[in-house]
């Protein structure tokens, strides 16, 4: 077992990751434990049959609304490590009965954000265990959450914050505001995102007094020049090993999100991330060791991606990168600063960052809106 002043330490890390999630380990975590849970509760006792809940068969649960749904190739290291981490902090124990190991849960997670234990079970279905059959050394107390909208305001945000924000968490009033919008070069108004026979296009926004047009490559790209490009920079744990590290990307979304929200309603850059811009990959790659071109077993191909320095695994794009994303959008929304997490900006040049690289890029962008 670990030491308490480790055990604690790790909780009120996984603590502060409920509140504010950078990985996603921690979710794996609390999702492999209510796997457990689930199954004691069908045995009305607190364990059951180790191969009840291995990791071929809980792999769906504690991967639900990642990869599509579909369990990362390392799911058994994933999974294996998120029963260690339980076992080592006392939450669960597995014990030999007879011919076969026995998984028991000693304790409840004391982690968890108010009203999160009873969202777990009613999300996995779970009937609380009476106490006489139980048998469980301990005095459970939650704070049990009365009102039914605050309830599914919860739920929503636990099984989706990108979309919905926490119930618990108050909006920070020192919000950035937005810059100027994008001036017109022709009159006292502004380019808002059109669709035309030929596509997406940006028209002023006093059409049809003003007929003046810009397409969206050369306006973002001027925009971007004028601008700059933030590099983002974002701790989380690596997905193999647990370990905290640093994960760096550029964003043009949320650059768009902190400056021009209103085009970045219209206009979705979501996609270009770190990989996607050949020479912002050169640069990033020169400057921090960890970022590198690796080959990928799903992606089934090789790419420039953020790596573990520690046990070396590819931090991808799917997965790592996305919630990296999310975070930031999540902040973002909420008129949170992310002042801290903007490692540098790159000021956009035909070096680092081609025009005509950009028109392309923008095209397959438009295609798949």
């Amino acid at each position: 077992m670990w030491p308490e002043a480790k055990i604690q330490s790790q909780k009120k890390y996984f603590a502060a990751q409920r509140k504010q999630p950078t990985g996603n380990f921690t979710e794996y975590v609390v999702r492999t434990y209510y796997s457990i849970y689930k199954s004691c509760s069908k045995h009305q006792s607190n364990s059951c049959p180790a191969r009840e809940v291995s990791n071929y068969r809980i792999r769906n649960i504690v991967y639900e609304g990642f990869y599509n749904n579909q369990p990362d190739h390392d799911y058994q290291n994933v999974i294996e490590n998120c029963k260690k981490h339980l076992i080592e902090m006392k939450y669960i124990h597995i014990a030999q009965q007879g011919q076969d190991d026995n998984i028991f849960v000693d304790k409840p997670l004391d982690f968890l954000l108010p009203g999160e234990h009873e969202a777990y079970l009613k999300k996995f279905g779970i009937e609380e265990r009476s106490r006489s059959k139980a048998q469980v050394p301990y005095t459970i107390q939650y704070h049990a959450i009365t009102d039914e909208d605050v309830a599914a305001a919860l739920l929503n945000h636990m099984f989706d914050p990108e979309h919905y924000d926490d119930p618990f968490e108050e909006m920070d009033p020192s919000a950035t505001a937005p810059s100027e919008n994008l001036s017109c070069e022709l009159c006292d108004g502004h380019y808002v995102v059109r669709h035309g026979t030929h596509g997406a296009f940006f028209g002023c926004s006093n059409f049809p007094r003003c007929r003046s047009t810009k397409t969206i490559e050369e306006q973002t790209y001027a925009w971007f020049k004028k601008q700059g490009i933030r590099i983002y920079e974002v701790e989380q744990p690596c997905w193999k090993c647990g370990k905290p590290i640093k994960l760096r990307s550029y964003f043009p979304h949320l650059d768009l999100l902190l400056d021009q929200p209103e085009l970045a309603q219209k206009l979705d850059l979501s996609i270009i991330r770190l990989s996607i811009v050949e020479t912002l990959d050169e640069y990033l790659s020169s400057k921090y060791q960890e970022i590198y071109s690796r080959f990928s077993k799903k992606f089934d191909g090789e790419y420039v991606a953020n790596n573990c320095p520690y046990c070396h695994s590819l931090q991808g794009s799917t997965m790592s990168l996305k919630t990296a994303y999310d975070y930031l959008t999540g902040r973002i929304r909420k008129r949170q600063s992310i002042t801290e997490h903007i490692a540098e900006k790159v000021a956009v040049t035909e070096t680092t960052l081609p025009k005509n690289d950009w028109k392309i890029i923008i095209t397959e962008v438009l295609k798949r809106q």
